[in-house]
């Protein structure tokens, strides 16, 4: 075999390298063992083999630089031992990063912790932190100008924070700060209670921004519900007078219109002949029924204008329908009936023509009567009025017409509307 003291100076200086490179590796692998603590067979394998090849090197350079040596190694085996280190070195290395992967130590941990969205740092008995993560690093940048060392500092800090650094104490909030990127943080303390790192103190700054903004746009909400619940409540008090104020109108409309047929009647009896007195005494004796405890139950039906009308000695006509139980019927009805006494009134007449019919969900009501036309157009008493504000109150619209005749026109909503 061909020594390596025979070789030339290039390829002794070749395998010079070869060995260093054997030699680094093993030194790599002996130092990712003793990281992880492996057992001591494997400490001492790494170690026999590092020293070999530092021997074989010192050799070789020795041999390099013209010195004599003892021993002439030959250079097939040179090459063969330092391959099979790179091999072995090689393989070592890759089964122990795979096994790094799989298995927690302080470098996984520390990177585990600096990976996290939030700031978090730990400090001992002393108050001195031992563990801080990037994310809280950088806000201790922010608040000193340097990298935080005890908690007391970072957390003096925080009661102020300086202007420089951008952080703003939100007002009202539980330890919620508003950083300069727009982010809200909320920082939490907190003491360790397990036996092995018992009296440690944990810090840590969460990002709570979207649960932050829920919570006011919760809260705009919110003040919009009170106000509105306010504007409620004073609508619940004001009811009651709003209903008691309506039935009071209501009552003084059918007393009005009531008193208006017994006056109407009595004048119609007086000039009448004896044989019609009768049944006309009975129809007023009912009129003035209604002022006594006695009275009859009132009916808010056309039948029931049509009735009175006829006792009066006005015949009352329906072209079309009236939809029973809505509030269009109450308003029909009451119109008819308002209609009825003023025809007799003013226009001396004894018909009056009801015209009902729907067109797209609005009911039109045409009113008139055979009587005399007005010469202008009428003045509303108490009964228009108050006949006005209620269809107006519905979402109607009234209109009167005196050319070429008297007409009263309604346009009420229908049922469907109504529910709408």
């Amino acid at each position: 075999m061909t020594a390596f003291c025979t070789l030339s100076p290039a390829l002794q200086l070749a395998l010079i390298l070869l060995v260093c490179l054997s030699a680094f590796c093993s030194t790599t692998l002996l130092v990712y063992k003793l990281f992880y603590r492996r057992g001591a067979a494997h400490i001492l394998i790494e170690t026999a083999i590092i020293s070999v090849l530092l021997v074989m090197l010192t050799r070789l350079v020795k041999c390099y630089h013209n010195e004599p040596v003892g021993i002439h190694f030959p250079a097939a085996v040179i090459v063969i031992i330092a391959l099979l280190v790179l091999m072995w070195a090689g393989a070592g290395i890759f089964s122990e990063s795979k096994q790094d992967k799989k298995q927690l130590s302080p470098f996984s941990i520390k990177q585990a912790v600096d990976d996290l969205p939030m700031g978090l740092c730990f400090a001992d008995t002393f108050g001195r932190i031992v563990l801080c993560n990037c994310k809280m690093s950088d806000i201790g940048i922010m608040l000193l100008g340097s990298h935080p060392q005890t908690l007391n500092e970072l957390e003096s800090a925080l009661l102020n924070p300086p202007e420089t650094s951008g952080i703003e104490i939100i007002k009202g909030s539980d330890n919620l700060f508003r950083f300069p990127d727009g982010r809200i943080r909320r920082f939490h303390k907190y003491m360790l209670t397990a036996p092995e790192i018992k009296g440690y103190t944990q810090l840590s700054a969460q990002d709570v921004t979207d649960v932050y903004n829920e919570n006011v746009s919760l809260e705009r909400e919110n003040q919009k519900l009170r106000e509105i619940n306010k504007k409620l409540n004073r609508m619940y008090e004001c009811m009651e007078d709003t209903v008691r104020e309506k039935e009071s109108l209501d009552l003084k409309v059918y007393i009005h219109d009531t008193l208006g047929r017994s006056l109407i009647t009595i004048q119609d009896i007086i000039s009448s002949s004896s044989d019609s007195v009768g049944t006309k005494l009975e129809s007023l004796k009912e009129a003035v029924s209604y002022l006594s405890s006695n009275r009859s139950t009132f009916r808010n039906t056309f039948e029931d204008v049509q009735q009175k009308a006829a006792e009066m000695g006005v015949k009352v006509t329906l072209d079309g329908y009236i939809p029973t139980d809505t509030p269009a019927e109450n308003l029909i009805v009451a119109a008819a009936r308002e209609c009825v006494t003023n025809c007799i009134r003013h226009a001396k007449g004894d018909l009056v023509k009801v015209s009902v019919h729907e067109i797209s969900g609005i009911i039109r009501v045409v009113i008139t009567n055979n009587g005399e036309a007005p010469h202008e157009k009428p003045e509303e008493g108490s009964g228009l009025s108050s006949l006005r504000r209620s269809v107006e109150a519905s979402g109607g619209e009234m209109h009167i017409s005196h050319i070429p005749a008297f007409a009263l026109i309604l346009n009420i909503p229908g049922k469907e509307l109504y529910e709408l």
